[in-house]
C-alpha cells in the first residue's frame, strides 16, 4: 500500500486498557468518538506495548527501538535525545513536529524530536522514579492507601491538564489550517487520563451511575495466580489492600469514567480538525503507552504481562487508509515509527534493518497472523525480567530464573489457564522460545538490567538514600 504524504495527528493517553472502548467489543464503554475513528479507519485487534511502563514504552514509541536495545530499562532511563527518532528525522527533513501535552522525556532542554513542545510533562527533575531502581527485593510503594482512596466523581490536576492539552491542541490546529506550509506537519498530543487517580469529572463518572460494570476477573483470593513474580509484584503495589468491595465499584467506575472523558476530548481534537477543513489532509493515529489491570487478579497499574496491562487499542484514520477494516495481525508501539514517517513521506531511515517495527501500511496490505510482536519489562517491583512473546493465537511470557507462563489467548482470552506445562504444548512452547531467542537473549538483559540499575543505586547513595527520598505516586503536571 502506497500512501500519498500528508499531516499527522498522534494522540497517545496514558494507561488504556485496550478492552475499554466500544470499538473493541465492551458493551458498556461509552466511547463514541474512538468508535467513529475505528468505523472510518482501521482498528487493531491484537496492538501491544514494548514495556508495561510508561517511561520505556514511550522510549520505544519515540525512537522505533525496543528498550534493552536503548538500555531503557526503567523509569529512570527516560528518552534524551540521544536516539534520534521519527521526530528528529522529521526535523531535520525540515517538517515541523509538535508536541502538546504529556511526554515523560528527561528534559524540554534535550533534542527530544520536536520543533516545539507546548506544556509538556516530563519526569520529576529530569531523573524520574527512582524506587522503580529497587527491585529484589521490591519495596512496597508509599501510599497505597491514600491512593486506593483517590476515586470517584471530581477534578484532578490530571483532568484539567489535559482539558488545557485539548484546548491548545484545538487551537493549534484552526492556526495551522490558515498556514500553507510547504510539508506536512506532524502534531502529538498527549493525554493523561484514564491514568490514576482514578477520578473522573462529574459528567462522565455520572454516565456510569445506572450501569452495571462488571467485577475485577479472578478477584477472589483463590482465583488469583500464584506464580512468584506476580506475587511479589503484588507484594509491593499493594492497592488491593485497602480496597473494600464498595470502593472497587467505585474504583472501577471511575477509570470508565476518565475513558469517556479521555474520548470526549479526541472528540473536541477530530470536531476542530472537520471544521478546520483539514480532514481531507490530515491522518490519525490512536494509541496509548500501556494498559491497566483495573483491579483483575487483585492488581491495579500495569507492570505485568497479562493482556490488561501489555496491549494496547491502535487505530488509524485518514486518506488512503481503509474505513471500517480490523487486522488481526499483531503490532505493537515500535509499528509506529516507520508508519509515522510512511504517513508523512519520508523515507525510511539507512538503519532501518536495526529497527524492528514494520509501516501498518504494509501490515493493512499484507496481513501476517503469526507474526510475533515483543515486549519486556525490568522495572519497580520486577524481581527478574520480564519477557513476553505474542504468536498466532499463542502468547509466551519468560521469567528470567523463573517459570514461564503460556497461554491460547483464541481459547483462553482472559489468561486464566497457564500451558506451559502442558506436555501437548511442548510443541508450541519450543517454537516459542525459538522465536523470542531470535530477538533477545533473556538471561543475558536480565543481567545487564541489573548491573545498570546497580550503578544508578550507587550514584544517588544506595538503596537506604533512595528510600529516604519523599515518594510522588505519579508525575505532576507542569
Amino acid at each position: 500500500m502506497v500512501v500519498s504524504p500528508t499531516n499527522l495527528i498522534v494522540i497517545l493517553s496514558d494507561e488504556h486498557n485496550r478492552d475499554i472502548a466500544g470499538c473493541y467489543g465492551d458493551p458498556i464503554a461509552k466511547t463514541p468518538n474512538l468508535d467513529r475513528l475505528a468505523a472510518e479507519g482501521v482498528l487493531f485487534r491484537n496492538a501491544y506495548t514494548n514495556s508495561p511502563v510508561c517511561v520505556p514504552a514511550r522510549a520505544s514509541f519515540a525512537t522505533g527501538l525496543y528498550p534493552h536495545q536503548m538500555r531503557a530499562w526503567d523509569s529512570v532511563t527516560p528518552h534524551d535525545g540521544t536516539v534520534k527518532g521519527w521526530g528528529a528525522q522529521l526535523i531535520d527533513a525540515g517538517h515541523e513536529v509538535v508536541s502538546i501535552g504529556k511526554l515523560h522525556f528527561r528534559s524540554s532542554e534535550d533534542p527530544n524530536g520536536f520543533s516545539e513542545e507546548i506544556i509538556p510533562m516530563h519526569v520529576v527533575n529530569g531523573v524520574g522514579w527512582l524506587s522503580s531502581l529497587l527491585r529484589d527485593p521490591p519495596t512496597q510503594l508509599a501510599a497505597t492507601d491514600d491512593m486506593a482512596g483517590s476515586i470517584g466523581a471530581g477534578e484532578t490536576k490530571y483532568t484539567k491538564y489535559d482539558r488545557d492539552v485539548t484546548t491548545r491542541a484545538c487551537s493549534w490546529l484552526r492556526n495551522a489550517a490558515a498556514r500553507n506550509p510547504e510539508k506536512p506537519w506532524v502534531l502529538y498530543l498527549g493525554l493523561v487520563a484514564p491514568h490514576f487517580p482514578l477520578i473522573a469529572p462529574e459528567p462522565f463518572y455520572h454516565l456510569y451511575d445506572d450501569v452495571d460494570i462488571p467485577p475485577p476477573r479472578q478477584y477472589a483470593e483463590d482465583e488469583r495466580p500464584r506464580h512468584p513474580v506476580i506475587e511479589a509484584l503484588r507484594y509491593a503495589s499493594n492497592f488491593d489492600d485497602y480496597f473494600t468491595p464498595e470502593k472497587v465499584k467505585i474504583a472501577r467506575q471511575g477509570y470508565y469514567g476518565l475513558c469517556s472523558f479521555l474520548d470526549d476530548n479526541i472528540g473536541k481534537v477530530l470536531a476542530t480538525l472537520e471544521e478546520s477543513g483539514l480532514v481531507d489532509t490530515t491522518r490519525v493515529i490512536y494509541s496509548t503507552d500501556h494498559g491497566d489491570n483495573m483491579g483483575n487478579r487483585g492488581l491495579w497499574g500495569k507492570s505485568v504481562m497479562y493482556e490488561d496491562s501489555v496491549a494496547v487499542p491502535m487505530i488509524v484514520r485518514g486518506p488512503g487508509l481503509p474505513a471500517g477494516e480490523t487486522v488481526d495481525t499483531p503490532v505493537s508501539l515500535v509499528d509506529l515509527h516507520p508508519t509515522i514517517l510512511d504517513f508523512v513521506g519520508h523515507p525510511q531511515p539507512d538503519n532501518g534493518a536495526d529497527l524492528p517495527g514494520l509501516s501498518l501500511t504494509k501490515i493493512i496490505e499484507t496481513p501476517d497472523p503469526d507474526r510475533a510482536v515483543f515486549s519486556e519489562y525490568h522495572d519497580w517491583s520486577s524481581v527478574t525480567g520480564m519477557f513476553m512473546l505474542r504468536k498466532g493465537d499463542w502468547k509466551l511470557v519468560r521469567y528470567a530464573g523463573y517459570p514461564s507462563q503460556l497461554f491460547n489467548l483464541k481459547d483462553d482470552p482472559e489468561e486464566q489457564v497457564d500451558l506451559a506445562d502442558n506436555a501437548d504444548c511442548a510443541t508450541v512452547l519450543a517454537e516459542m522460545d525459538a522465536t523470542l531467542a531470535d530477538i533477545a537473549d533473556i538471561e543475558d538483559l536480565n543481567r545487564q538490567a541489573f548491573a545498570d540499575q546497580a550503578k544508578k543505586i550507587a550514584r544517588y547513595g544506595g538503596r537506604e538514600a533512595i528510600l529516604n527520598i519523599p515518594e510522588q505516586g505519579f508525575t505532576p503536571p507542569p
